[in-house]
């Protein structure tokens, strides 16, 4: 997992404050190495009429 987003937080409860400490969001690591990629043709929709 690669760490994307670090950010610092302090949470408060009634003006005190109760922790202090960093937060971080992962993501897993891309795998994506070149190449096309294959999309799904789309099919106009017919009238049903």
């Amino acid at each position: 997992m690669h760490r994307q987003t670090v950010q610092f937080a302090v949470t408060r409860n009634n003006g005190n404050i109760t922790r202090i400490g960093r937060t971080g969001i992962n993501q897993p690591k891309t795998n994506f190495k070149g190449g096309s990629v294959k999309w799904y043709e789309d099919k106009p929709k017919r009238g049903s009429r």
